[in-house]
């Protein structure tokens, strides 16, 4: 069976002391044989959450669905050159959107002799992504209270207590340990080579044998834990898992194409297995796998992993409808979210990849899924991979655009990983990947109504009653008024325009037309009973700067080029850092080379501008802000980029 999403290398090392004496191995008490394990007490309720409810996030692309349907000519295209190209046996490929099975195609033969037209029923051997369905049961039996997934892992399967711990102050292995590969077990045990492996014999086999790591501190992708976390199942449901796990996901969901042997499957829609031998490409003979089934046995269908796909994927948004899914839609969002850091990885990359910036990004694990944040993706992927008896298979998802990919092949060396990576970046390229934008509150829209009203004529008691009470008050009530009159005389009478963009339910920026430019509000307010605004700026669009702020703008960008200490003294405030202007100065030089001061951007009061700035290497910006002394010294100052940003910056 295949790790996530990524291959991983594993490099063992023995240690060879010369002098010390080896330490005991460590080990938990065995249990009373004739003591059953205990089942979990039910946890008990809990008072119900108060909801206000909040609009769910949409889609706001009103071409979003005929983009994705223009670029999927585009990926049987890609996949069919793949096929090809690389003389696979055959292939299936799926793309699920909002739920929907939208792409189903079969390339290739389902028998690389005797041929065999794939399709969306074809059933293939999914390998590890199995691993998913086991990780899901565990956790529906958690909402079921009858799965502890912190407490000892023993407690449920009295023959772990056999396992051996390597040090004394290691604490027991637990469910989410072996969910999120983190309990130290090893990969693999030895099996028999002939016949299924008994439920007698995986037992035995653990017993005495040594976690290679302290739970819960590193990840060890282990084959081994999803064997014994079936039995956890198993015994936590008082039910064999192989049906625990139809019971609890494969039948809700109508997975009717979803199995453990091949014999369940009508041979007219098998897909066979191959691999390399001395040249020729043979069939693999189908294999059980018995009582490691939990681990990777299951056989599917594009259809039905589309079905799975979509309840997934079902879980984004948050929202307040019906929630009746074999999980709730918090758990599938907990299981879809990182919990365990697997990798880092960073390299330069070509122009022609990432603007000679650097690609790379954080790979982990979330209650089974991979998870990656990267910067081939503007979000975070969550997916799943198997290989096992001449198959490749992967899924992935991608939560924030609402897309499923499933790719599943009967050849060994189908790399299926880059096929869905195929998929996924014609997909991106047609635009189809655009996330789903808040909805704003109505109150947010009434408050920045208030607020363009007030900069007409601003009245500090009304906006004391309309903010939080600390705002309204004191020494920064004072310069929020002199502020809002200077954009005023500024701007002149200003009319509050649509929406640009929300934050949240509770923020955004607003456009404003006024007399004499443009404006933009950035505005949040609070989630109280009755909000208040928490925060608001007005930025006059390409306004004009006061002559304070032009020059002390016109002194930074010189000091970043040529540093001088008694200017920056003389410029910057006793309040900005020394140290703080080093960094600044240094990742500009690396960033964008020398800079020349450019136009205002956005003017936000007499002593606060965005400015462009014309740089070696791409555009950036500078920000700054004066204080209120005699003379007026710069207070905060930061230089950023604009336009592309380098990948993972």
């Amino acid at each position: 069976m295949h790790r996530h999403l990524a291959r991983l290398v594993v490099i063992g090392a023995l240690g060879l002391g010369c002098c010390a004496r080896p330490a005991r191995p460590v080990a938990a008490p065995a249990p009373v044989p004739s003591q059953p394990a205990p089942v979990p007490e039910p946890a008990p309720t809990q008072p119900a959450i108060e909801v206000r409810a909040v609009p769910p996030a949409v889609f706001m692309d009103p071409k979003r669905r005929p983009k994705i349907a223009a670029v999927l000519p585009k990926v049987r295209e890609v996949v069919a050159q793949i096929v090809a190209a690389d003389q696979l046996v055959g292939l299936a490929v799926g793309i699920v959107v909002d739920g929907e099975l939208v792409l189903g195609e079969g390339f290739g033969a389902r028998h690389a002799e005797e041929g065999g037209a794939i399709d969306i029923h074809t059933a293939f051997r999914i390998g590890s992504i199995t691993k998913v369905f086991t990780a899901m049961t565990a956790l529906r039996l958690r909402e079921q209270g009858r799965l502890d997934l912190d407490g000892p892992a023993a407690a449920i399967l009295p023959e772990l207590h056999t396992l051996v711990y390597p040090s004394a102050d290691a604490r027991p292995l637990s469910v989410r340990d072996i969910l999120t590969h983190t309990g130290g077990l090893p990969t693999e045990l030895e099996r028999p080579a002939r016949g299924p492996y008994t439920r007698q014999q995986l037992m035995r086999d653990i017993e005495g044998v040594s976690l290679m790591r302290t739970p819960g501190l590193t990840y060890e992708y282990s084959n081994l834990g999803f064997g014994l976390l079936g039995h956890i199942v198993a015994a936590a449901s008082g039910k064999p898992y192989h049906d625990a796990i139809g019971e609890a996901i494969l039948e809700p969901l109508a997975m009717k194409h979803t199995v453990w042997e091949p014999s369940e499957v009508a041979p007219s829609r098998l897909a066979l297995g191959h691999r390399v031998a001395d040249g020729r490409i043979v069939v693999v003979p189908p294999s059980q796998h018995g009582e490691n089934d939990a681990a990777g046995g299951l056989l599917s269908t594009v259809e039905d992993i589309a079905r799975f796909l979509a309840f997934q994927l079902a879980a984004w948004p948050p929202r307040d409808d019906p929630d009746d899914a074999p999980l709730t839609r918090a758990t599938s969002r907990e299981a879809q979210r990182m919990q365990a850091l697997r990798s880092f990885r960073a390299r330069t990359a070509p122009v022609e990849l990432a603007a000679g910036g650097v690609t790379g990004g954080a790979g982990g694990v979330g209650l089974t899924w991979g998870v990656t944040h990267g910067c081939e993706h503007p979000y975070y992927v969550v997916g799943h991979n198997g290989a096992v008896n001449g198959y490749h298979a992967t899924v992935r998802m991608l939560p924030h655009a609402g897309i499923g990919i499933i790719v599943l092949g009967n050849s060994s060396w189908a790399n299926t990983d880059h096929i869905t990576g195929e998929i996924q970046r014609v997909l991106a390229a047609g635009g189809a990947l655009a996330r789903r934008a808040p909805q704003p509150q109505p109150e947010l829209g009434v408050a920045a109504g208030r607020m363009i009203d007030l900069l007409g004529q601003w009245d500090p008691m009304a906006f004391a009653g309309w903010s939080m009470h600390q705002v309204g008050h004191g020494g920064g009530a004072k310069r929020l008024a002199e502020r809002m009159q200077w954009l005023h005389a500024a701007l002149g009478q200003c009319t509050l325009g649509r929406l640009k963009r929300a934050t949240s339910a509770w923020s955004g920026v607003y456009g404003a037309k006024c007399e004499r430019g443009e404006a933009e509000l950035t505005l949040e307010i609070t989630g109280a009973r009755i909000p208040k605004i928490a925060s608001a700026s007005v930025s006059w669009l390409e306004g004009t700067p006061t002559p304070a702020v032009q020059d002390a703008a016109a002194g930074a960008v010189a000091l970043l080029e040529h540093f001088d200490e008694t200017k920056f003294r003389a410029l910057f405030s006793t309040a900005f850092n020394r140290t703080a202007m080093d960094r600044i100065i240094a990742r500009q030089r690396f960033d964008h080379g020398t800079c020349r001061l450019g136009r205002a951007l956005e003017v936000r009061g007499p002593n606060d501008t965005t400015f462009a700035l014309d740089c070696d290497k791409g555009s950036a910006k500078l920000s700054l802000t004066l204080d209120h002394g005699q003379p007026a010294r710069i207070v905060t100052f930061s230089v950023a980029s604009t336009g592309r940003l380098p990948a993972c910056r």
